[in-house]
């Protein structure tokens, strides 16, 4: 009797073990399956107009392009849909580009499109107006304004911290796959002396900020994406001045988005005298540089961490010295060097929404 109690003990436990490799086994090849996303950005003015938004969907479903990036928080600091928020509502900031939100997400569904929504995170010209009390200000009290003119909320202020986050799960309500933060940092002109705040705490301010939203998003099922300056993968003094800890945010969301266009790049960097002039070599050098920040905080790759899927240049930037017309040839040898360095998925970025889509043909 005790002998055929061991037995049946030491089989449950060898069935108990089987199913949980089985299980590992299923997750490890979700995991591999994961959608490969070629995405584009759209602004909110085009996912508003429809003969706009039907001739860019035709062309996404004769290429590899699957993914699409809408503005919702946009550049100025309006709501471009009816989000049916009590708190938005009441702080008037909508205004609506999309009239057809969940029209327009329905559609782009049916054609197996992954849409993203795009949230300006702190960068905001318009709320200082209805809350100045969430905004950075300098030293001397006054609201802070960069060389641009644009003001800037203050990643510290809970209450804007709140208001943000329910930006987010508003798109998660609305029926959107992921929100990406885009200015999810500090001012680049500013200095330690213009808001008392050195480069230590600006970074602890912005993984506060991501960890916070990180978490009601998580509890939803709802992926969280945040774009990242290319040059603070490589520069300590660009993650202080911004407050980018490119390691630290790789822990706290589903994918980070460096922008690594070759044109963002300082002359004399990344290997090259004019990076904007050598679109593979720039890539390829910055993929390989996150590679190796990443490693900084999970070295033997064992622990949750966010995948990368940068945004790449889709446009000339003719505002250069010395640059090159960025066609389709210019846009493919941006992916492959993304896929040289064993990343799949990635994002164009052109703010005028017009694409060179010939490059992601047979992709």
């Amino acid at each position: 009797m005790r002998n055929n109690r061991c037995i049946r003990l030491i089989a449950g436990f060898v069935l108990t073990v089987c199913l949980l490799f089985q299980h590992r086994s299923v997750v490890n090849a979700q995991q591999d399956e994961e959608k490969e996303i070629h995405g584009i950005y759209v602004s909110a003015y085009v996912a508003g107009t429809k003969n706009m938004m039907d001739e860019i969907i035709e062309h996404i479903d004769e290429t590899s392009i699957n993914a699409v990036v809408i503005d919702v928080k946009n550049d100025e600091g309006n709501i471009v849909f009816d989000m049916d928020s009590e708190l938005i509502d009441g702080l008037g900031v909508e205004n609506i580009l999309v009239k057809d939100m969940p029209g327009l997400l329905e559609t782009l569904h049916e054609h197996g499109i992954y849409v993203i929504a795009r949230c300006v995170a702190f960068r905001d010209p318009f709320i200082d107006e209805l809350k100045p009390e969430w905004m950075l200000r300098t030293a001397d009290g006054e609201i802070y304004e960069d060389n641009k003119g644009f003001n800037w909320i203050d990643p510290r202020n809970e209450d804007a911290r709140k208001y943000l986050i329910a930006v987010a799960l508003g798109c998660q309500k609305a029926g959107f796959d992921e929100v990406q933060f885009d200015y999810v940092r500090f001012p680049t002109g500013i200095k330690e002396e213009d808001i008392g705040m050195n480069g230590y705490g600006r970074r602890h301010a912005i993984y506060e900020f991501v960890r916070d939203a990180h978490a009601p998003l998580k509890a939803n099922r709802m992926p969280l994406s945040l774009d990242v300056f290319g040059t603070v993968i490589n520069s300590k003094v660009d993650r202080n001045i911004v407050g980018q800890e490119y390691s630290w945010l790789s822990m706290n969301c589903e994918y980070l988005s460096p922008m690594i266009y070759p044109s963002h790049y300082y002359e004399g960097t990344m290997g090259k005298d004019y990076p904007d002039l050598y679109p593979y070599e720039t890539i390829d050098a910055a993929m390989k540089y996150s590679a190796t920040e990443l490693a900084t905080v999970n070295p033997n790759g064992d622990r949750i961490q966010a995948k990368v899927r940068p945004w790449l240049q889709g446009f000339t930037a003719s505002y250069l010295k010395n640059y090159r017309k960025y066609g389709v040839e210019e846009v493919k040898d941006q992916i492959k060097a993304v896929n040289d360095n064993g990343v799949y998925s990635w994002i164009i970025w052109n703010p005028s929404c017009k694409y060179q889509w010939e490059a992601f043909k047979n992709e």
